[in-house]
């Protein structure tokens, strides 16, 4: 009874293609929150029994304040410690012309409330601050930790030199006597712009620009200040030394989470894929949702190897999918899982791609079949996936 039943959808039109791209992306969003779900389980019972993964937690948060500290004591990083990130450059560029302006007007700035800050300062003609830190203060200190180390360029002069040389033809004139304090007309027309929202004004009798002059000294500054830390990270040895400390804790540690996620997928695979099916007469959710039924080629209800078979396939070319749950759970640092090493060197990325190509083969093996509409899986696993009514 059961068999004739089944034989009516024998008949019936087969899935569109429109239908089974649909299909195709619930399935995946369904697979992606199902993935998700598992590796947040996974993760917090591997992390309460697996003693290396917590040593591991502890030793690259210690290497992380190390590194930070190392960083920060250069001068080339400000570090917010309420806050527990770093400040971002382009704050870090404002604060430096602030600074400039404040420390070469003093108390004769239009509006102090403008110039308060913790990380604003009034005694840069004084104490040496930030990049100019570095190259005045830090880096002769530590001559002997760097891999050929230049007497000549550091100092005092040769960080004048790079600023003025980073400003272009009119750096000179934005400077005073003293670098790096400001001439005295180029701080009045950047203050106005500061407290006043003063574009250009005129002094003297000349007309100052004080945002293009904001932005040239800006520039300048990013400009140094990427020049600076490249050569830190390159060439100052104890923090090379950490960075390697870090970065090698840290591939350890993706490697245990590559394999809890993957652990995460093919659960949350078999429960998309097989646990579902078995509980809805081989059909995945998605498939129901639009009103379909998948069957043996031949017309008769799918036997317990179909469905195994479908579930095999579909966790293989649904793995692409892995891509998505590591962007939703780290973001930007997906790419240091994505660009690790696996079996025989292989990266990690290159397994995520192939499914990729595999479906969109799939879908074109569909689209040239006129008669039965089966994608790649249908054929492997000897199904076919039709319209209900």
């Amino acid at each position: 009874m059961a068999k004739v039943k089944d034989s009516e959808y024998q008949f019936n039109s087969p899935f569109s293609l429109s239908k089974r791209i649909v299909c195709y992306l619930i399935d995946s969003l369904l697979l992606i929150l199902a993935v998700i779900l598992c590796f947040q389980a996974t993760d917090i019972l591997y992390g309460n029994y697996n003693a290396r993964l917590k040593e591991l937690t502890a030793d690259m948060t210690a290497e992380q304040e190390r590194l930070i500290e190392c960083f920060s004591g250069s001068g080339l990083m400000l570090y917010d410690e309420e806050e527990g990130v770093a400040v971002e450059d382009e704050l870090m560029g404002q604060y430096f012309v602030y600074s400039l302006v404040l420390s070469t007007l003093g108390e004769d700035v239009s509006d102090a409330s403008a110039y308060e800050g913790e990380y604003i300062f009034s005694d840069m003609g004084t104490t040496n601050r930030s990049v100019i830190y570095y190259y005045t203060d830090f880096k002769p200190a530590h001559a002997a930790d760097y891999t050929g180390y230049d007497e000549s360029e550091a100092g005092a002069e040769y960080a004048a030199q790079l600023f003025l040389s980073a400003c272009g033809d009119e750096g000179e004139g934005y400077f005073g006597e003293t670098f790096p304090l400001l001439d005295k007309n180029v701080a009045t027309a950047l203050d106005r712009l500061i407290s006043d929202r003063e574009n250009s004004c005129e002094i003297d009798g000349e007309t100052y620009y004080g945002r293009e002059i904001f932005i040239a000294l800006y520039n300048a500054f990013i400009d140094v200040l990427d020049g600076a830390r490249t050569e830190f990270t390159q060439t100052y040895r104890p923090f090379a030394e950490l960075n390697e400390n870090f970065s090698s804790l840290r591939d350890e540690l993706i490697k245990i989470k590559t394999g809890e996620i993957c652990l995460a997928y093919f659960i949350g695979a078999f429960i998309c894929f097989l646990a579902v099916p078995l509980a809805c007469g081989g059909n995945t959710a998605a498939v129901l949702l639009l009103r379909g039924r998948c069957i043996q080629r031949s017309g008769l209800k799918m036997c317990w190897y179909n469905k195994i078979l479908r579930w095999i396939w579909h966790s293989l070319f649904y793995f692409s999918n892995i891509m998505f749950v590591l962007l939703l759970t780290y973001g930007r640092y997906a790419s240091f899982f994505l660009m690790g090493s696996i079996a025989g060197g292989l990266k990690f990325y290159m397994f995520c791609l192939a499914p990729i190509v595999i479906m969109l083969i799939s879908f074109a093996i569909f689209a040239f079949d006129k008669s039965e509409r089966r994608t790649l899986t249908d054929r492997l696993s000897l199904t076919v996936v039709k319209e209900k009514e």
